[in-house]
């Protein structure tokens, strides 16, 4: 990391430190880091953004607590074919890939069984 880096993200971390609800600072950015946190931002935006470490692969504890999930229910999303994977000898390793596409598909399902909660509870006289 550059000097200039260095010492943008001390600047942040001090901003951050503080309990104001808006942070003004100003950042130095290699072009690809740039591109990173814009691209952060965006997502932001849309769906709401979700930092996951740099790695290539994940155990399947981690990828459980990753996604929220427990490692039993990932276990099952694995053996159903629901979620991309390799082995390493008897252990499963989850691509970031995967996890990523597992969090965007769980959040699709969850959206989608929104109404049809909202109607089956207005049958049931919970809900107006």
């Amino acid at each position: 990391m550059s000097t200039a880096l260095t010492e943008d993200v001390q600047l942040l971390r001090t901003g951050l430190a503080s309990e104001e609800a808006e942070i003004e600072v100003t950042l130095r950015l290699p072009r690809e880091s740039a591109k990173k946190v814009l691209a952060l931002l965006d997502a932001e935006q849309g769906v709401g953004a979700v930092v996951i470490p740099a790695k290539e692969e994940f155990t399947t504890t981690e990828a459980a607590k990753l996604l929220d999930m427990s490692r039993p229910t990932l276990m099952k999303l694995i053996n159903t074919g629901r979620v991309e994977f390799r082995k390493v000898g008897r252990h499963h390793r989850i691509p970031a890939s995967a996890i990523q596409a597992v969090r965007e598909r769980l959040q699709k399902e969850s959206e989608a069984d929104i109404p049809g909660f909202a109607e089956w509870a207005n049958r049931v006289g919970q809900l107006d």
